[in-house]
Parts: structure tokens; C-alpha cells; sequence
């Protein structure tokens, strides 16, 4: 193989010659000189390529020189606009003004879930069924627009059944800077913490059947809300009603509807309170939360008379940096004036408890009982123990959870994101096993 500087330099040395000899030279030059010259050129190229140390201090200047022309590019490439933008990753892909008044963040969560359920034979029918889905596949859009005050947060998922894309949050908010911040949109209830608490930061692979009975889901309206070092206040004194999302002013369903929930930190911090698990490297945190919520059936949607609905919850997170309790308590009421088959008369209780524990920094164990009276005749108690297991990688960007439920009594109620059934009469004993990869960013 040739080595490129001779490559280079004897066409040039031999045309400078050629050059040479048809302007410099008469015509009685003699071969002999030509000849001379031609050898004293290729002497040079020799000294040339047999220096390799000045061929490679030039070729490390030339790459150090593309480097720091690649940087300058890059560095021209963050200032796209006049004002300038930056980008990046900062627990979300982040577009921004180099002054800060106008952001995008985007984040998104994907869910690939396994479940098996098998029902008590006794009643007959397919009392065992499995299978694969999607079920959460989530894109969110945060940031702020005009100044930092003025925020948004748009959320959709892509259904698990049909692959249809749903709006699931969609509002505006404006922070006043003394903690307190005014929303208006579509938005979650201030109920249950359970429900409030992120799918993606969930301990069990899915929230507990009683949530999925009791939960006021997603409303419309207007919400105030406060944060301070040791109190949270959230109020949605205008609004829907329970699981009213994604309806026109016009549909009929409530007249009005009040939420409020309160919350105090009585130590450590509100970050940690995110999510149910206890990472080891966490401080001590304890936090009890309140809430209630009323709405008033509209007319006619129900029975001919109106229906109000009562909500109350309790509940207390408690994490050690090791391990971790959370406890809830609900009650709820519905009735109406009505008489005879109309008429409705429901006090309903729930209770709910979990906990989890670290084997070490990868693995999670965690356990749940959850127990609801119904209040309607003939008709089971909720009474269901789930246990399982989590193995993360990144925290809950990237994590396997499994677990298995058993019914005790029969469920009286079908939550089919959670895996369960609906349990005919005699029916009890019902097992549901799930297992989940989860990969958030």
C-alpha cells in the first residue's frame, strides 16, 4: 500500500517539474538535468514519509481542530430560535427558552401486562381465562407558556382494548407564589391517594378493586390548590362530578359536585410521598390525608328522583427507608327521597392496607388486604389478600412486578384493569395472577 503522502506529493512534485521545464528552462535543457531534479524530489518525499511522528502530531491537530468545530456546531445548534431554546433530559425530554418563560417536557409510560384469573366452577361457564395486553400506554406534555406561572399538563393513553387514543388530563394552572395555585380543565378528583398517586409510581401491579369501586376518577371543573412546607390543601368546589371525564356541558349526569382533600406531612418530605415504596436511602416520612366528596345526581338519571352521594376517606403513609405502610379508610352513602323499588339507602365501608419491604436495593416484596361491605342483600363482602414481588433496574423507569390475588369471599364487583371478575352466587375463591414490565421516561 502506497502511504498517502507520496500518494500526494510526487503528482505534485512531477507537475511542478513539468511546470517547470515548459516556462523556466530553454529547449536545450538536458535529460540528464531533468533526471537530477526528478531524484532530488523523490529523495525529499522519502524524508517525508519515513517521518511518522510529524504524520501523526498533523493528523491529531486536524482531529482536535474537527472537534472543537463539532462542539461550535453544536453549541450554534442549542441557540435555534432568536431568543435561544435549550434542550436536553432532565426527568422528561425538555424544549425551553434560554429565559425560561416557555417549556415542553415530554414523558411517557409503557405498561406490558400478562394476567390469569380462574373463577370458582361451581356456577359453570369459562372459569378460567388469560391473556396478554398493553395496558397502559401513555404519552404526557407538561411545561409553561408567557412566564413560569402559567403552567399545562396534557395526558392520553392509548387503549389497552381497541388501541384508541383517550384523553385522560388536560389542564391550565397559575401559581400565585405563595403556594397556592388555581386550576381549571380536566383533572383527578382530590379523593382517594391511591388513585391519585401516578399509575406508573403504583407498588402492586394494579390499584385495589376497592379504588376501582369507590375512586371519583377524572371531573371537569375549577380547583384550588395549596402546598406548604407540612400542609397540602386541594378543592374542587366546582366541578362534574365522579368519573365525568371527557363530557360535553351539556350531558346530563350532575347538578353540582365538591371535592377537598387535605394533607399533612409530619416528616420527611413531600417528594417521597410520589410513590408507595420505601427506598432504602429514604429518611423517615410520615403523612395522614383527609377528603371528602359530594355530588347531587342530575333529574332523571338514575331514578325519577334525585340521588346524593357522600364520600369520606382517611388514610396514613408511613415510610421507614426500608419499608413502607399505607392505610386507608372509606365510607360512602347514596340515597334518594324515592319509595318502594326506587328507593335507594346505601352505607358502604372499605378499609385497605399494604405494605412493602426491601431485600436489598433491586427487589421489593409487598402485600395487600383489602376488605369492602357492600350493603346490598345477598350480595358478598370485598375481601381479597394480593402478594408480590418487584425487580427494578432504574427506579420505576424500568421495572417487573408480579403478584397473585385470592378472593376469600366472591368479589362482588368486576374491575377488569385489576384482573377480577364479577362472582356469580356460591361463587368464592377466586386467584388472579399478573405479571408487568414497566418502562417509564
Amino acid at each position: 500500500m502506497k502511504h498517502p503522502t507520496t500518494a500526494i506529493v510526487v503528482p505534485v512534485a512531477m507537475g511542478l517539474a513539468l511546470c517547470g521545464s515548459a516556462f523556466g528552462n530553454t529547449p536545450e535543457t538536458s535529460t540528464e538535468t531533468l533526471r537530477a531534479e526528478i531524484a532530488a524530489l523523490r529523495a525529499e518525499v522519502a524524508k517525508l514519509s519515513a517521518d511518522d511522528n510529524w504524520l501523526t502530531e498533523q493528523r491529531s491537530e486536524e482531529i482536535r481542530g474537527l472537534v472543537q468545530d463539532v462542539l461550535a456546531d453544536a453549541d450554534t445548534r442549542a441557540s435555534l430560535l432568536q431568543g435561544g431554546m435549550t434542550a436536553g433530559y432532565d426527568d422528561g425530554f425538555v424544549l425551553g427558552s434560554t429565559d425560561g418563560n416557555f417549556s415542553l417536557k415530554m414523558n411517557g409510560q409503557l405498561q406490558s401486562r400478562f394476567v390469569f384469573n380462574n373463577q370458582d366452577e361451581s356456577v359453570g361457564g369459562d372459569s378460567t381465562r388469560w391473556g396478554f395486553e398493553n395496558t397502559r400506554t401513555k404519552l404526557w406534555f407538561s411545561g409553561n407558556v408567557v412566564n413560569p406561572d402559567w403552567t399545562y399538563f396534557i395526558e392520553g393513553n392509548f387503549g389497552r382494548d381497541g388501541g384508541s387514543f383517550v384523553l385522560e388530563d388536560a389542564y391550565i394552572s397559575y401559581a400565585y407564589g405563595t403556594g397556592w395555585t388555581a386550576t381549571i380543565g380536566q383533572f383527578k378528583a382530590p379523593f382517594l391517594r391511591e388513585e391519585l398517586v401516578h399509575s406508573m409510581y403504583q407498588q402492586a401491579v394494579e390499584r385495589s378493586l376497592i379504588n376501582e369501586w369507590f375512586t371519583a376518577g377524572r371531573t371537569q371543573g375549577v380547583m384550588m390548590d395549596y402546598f406548604g412546607e407540612q400542609f397540602h390543601f386541594a378543592g374542587a368546589f366546582l366541578q362534574d362530578g365522579a368519573n365525568t371525564a371527557n363530557t360535553a356541558w351539556s350531558t346530563y349526569d350532575t347538578e353540582w359536585a365538591s371535592g377537598l382533600r387535605v394533607e399533612a406531612l409530619l416528616s420527611g418530605n413531600w417528594d417521597q410521598f410520589q410513590d408507595f415504596a420505601s427506598w432504602p436511602d429514604e429518611e423517615m416520612g410520615f403523612m395522614i390525608g383527609g377528603a371528602f366528596h359530594y355530588q347531587l345526581q342530575e333529574y332523571g338519571t338514575v331514578t325519577p328522583n334525585e340521588l346524593e352521594i357522600y364520600r369520606f376517606t382517611v388514610d396514613a403513609s408511613v415510610e421507614f427507608g426500608n419499608a413502607n405502610v399505607f392505610a386507608a379508610v372509606i365510607y360512602a352513602t347514596a340515597e334518594n327521597d324515592a319509595t318502594g323499588a326506587a328507593a335507594v339507602d346505601l352505607e358502604q365501608m372499605a378499609f385497605l392496607i399494604q405494605g412493602g419491604y426491601f431485600l436489598n436495593a433491586d427487589w421489593e416484596l409487598f402485600g395487600r388486604w383489602e376488605w369492602a361491605d357492600p350493603d346490598m342483600t345477598g350480595v358478598d363482602d370485598v375481601n381479597i389478600f394480593t402478594a408480590g414481588v418487584t425487580r427494578y433496574w432504574a427506579g420505576h423507569g424500568l421495572k417487573w412486578t408480579s403478584d397473585i390475588g385470592y378472593g376469600i369471599d366472591g368479589v362482588p364487583v368486576s374491575a377488569d384493569i385489576a384482573g377480577w371478575r364479577q362472582d356469580g352466587l356460591g361463587q368464592d375463591g377466586q386467584i388472579v395472577f399478573r405479571t408487568q414490565m414497566q418502562l417509564a421516561f
